[in-house]
């Protein structure tokens, strides 16, 4: 993919124009800057990478959990133990450390200042103790979140320009997917290694240039082992996902402040486990996978002079806001319902779809909007599908267009989706 220097201005303008991410504003007044809000399909966006991250960190794994934690963290209880080379640098902030919920942890003074989490760390480790007697001590296990956190204050501030550049690289609010995972000193490196193959996996498999997202072991010391996941922005490579062992530090500071054995078992030992981390920045990987997804084409003919210019937003079939628009060739009545049953009977099946009935000069220019939107299949109806039932189905990424039975549009599609 080109990563010329107009690039993310040319994605901006994209973004802008269908829908997915657009500056802060309410009632036409300008909102705060640094802050962007996101439209339809970049709403639909979000969701499907925090549903495929979900997936493949809790829902396929043995013995990870999700949970969620509270926004609200004590400024009081700092963490004095923590390492200079903390994984929440992802995000450039520094942890808050809370005490894990149990009856016997100790009890804190009520009269408290409160701030807005910066990292989900210490809200997924304070609910170590409870998961631990739920599993019945036995280890490995792991926990794993996605939530909202803000930028301290003073750090928002201290964001220049060339910050605001980056679009939603850096910004005063933002949204973390993190996973700890808890297995004895003595399988922690190959768990590190197997995580890291999984992580590197997961953002290759959604990429049509894998080869943009490299890890790279960017520290490595007795008390955290650390592999990042980078991507080459418009700027600079910079980093999405960061892997860390953790070690044992942590949970050892906490036992000993409260007073509460986090001894797991694994086979017959009781031993204090270690913590392989992963923190992903989610707008960092929503900003990498449009970049990746970009691309303008040039179409030519015979003679090798250029037909015409095409810009497409070449998202994974699993990740596009979108994923089928259906449009009559014709507006008559009759193929207007038809294409209103095919969309109901879509959406039936929980597969997005975008119904156009009013159509313009050429079919053409609808086409080329929904490659710019970075919808992968269009299917036309005509009046061939009023006599006969057959539509054609076009596909974004190789422009090839099928017919089919438009009783078969449905099972296509999906079987799509599963190879995807």
């Amino acid at each position: 993919m080109c990563k010329e220097a107009g690039l993310l201005q040319k994605l901006i303008g994209l973004c802008s124009r269908y829908g997915y991410i657009h500056p802060s504003c309410v009632l036409g007044r300008s909102g705060v800057k640094g802050c962007y809000d996101y439209g339809p399909l970049g709403t639909l966006l979000r969701r499907n990478i925090q549903n495929e991250w979900w997936t493949s960190v809790v829902s396929s794994q043995e013995d990870m959990f999700g949970i969620e934690s509270s926004q609200v963290q004590q400024t009081s209880i700092r963490n004095t133990n923590q390492s200079e080379n903390s994984s929440d640098d992802i995000n450039d902030h520094r942890r808050l450390s809370v005490i894990p919920s149990s009856d016997k942890m100790q009890t804190q003074e009520e009269n408290l200042n409160w701030t807005l989490r910066d990292s989900l760390n210490q809200g997924t480790i304070s609910q170590y103790y409870n998961t631990l007697q739920l599993v019945s001590r036995r280890l490995p296990f792991g926990l794993a979140q996605i939530g909202q956190c803000f930028r301290r204050t003073g750090q928002s501030e201290s964001l220049t320009d060339d910050d605001h550049d980056r679009y939603i690289f850096d910004l005063p609010e933002f949204t973390q997917m993190t996973a700890q995972f808890y297995c004895s000193p003595k399988t922690a490196d190959r768990w590190m290694i197997d995580w890291q193959r999984d992580r590197i996996q997961w953002w290759r498999k959604f990429s049509g240039a894998p080869s943009s997202f490299q890890m790279s072991e960017t520290k490595q010391s007795e008390l955290l082992r650390t592999t990042d996941i980078q991507f080459q922005f418009p700027w600079g490579v910079e980093t999405i996902e960061r892997i860390s062992n953790r070690g044992s530090g942590e949970l050892e500071r906490l036992q000993k402040e409260t007073g509460v054995d986090f001894h797991g078992r694994e086979g017959r030992k009781n031993v204090l486990p270690q913590v392989v981390e992963m923190v992903c920045g989610l707008e960092r990987g929503i900003l990498a996978l449009l970049l990746d997804a970009y691309q303008e084409k040039e179409r030519m003919d015979s003679k090798g002079q250029k037909i015409n210019h095409r810009t497409v937003l070449r998202l994974h079939v699993k990740l596009a806001p979108i994923k089928v628009a259906v449009l009559p060739i014709k507006g008559t009545k009759e193929i207007i319902e038809i294409c209103e049953y095919l969309a109901k009977e879509l959406r039936k099946r929980s597969i997005s779809c975008h119904r156009v009935n009013e159509l313009g000069p050429v079919i053409g220019q609808h086409v080329a909007r929904f490659d710019e939107m970075g919808i992968p299949f269009v299917v036309l109806l005509s009046d061939k599908t009023l006599k006969t039932g057959v539509v054609r189905m076009r596909h974004r990424d190789t422009m090839i267009t099928q017919q089919l039975h438009i009783t078969e549009v449905r099972e296509t599609i999906e079987r799509h989706l599963e190879a995807g």
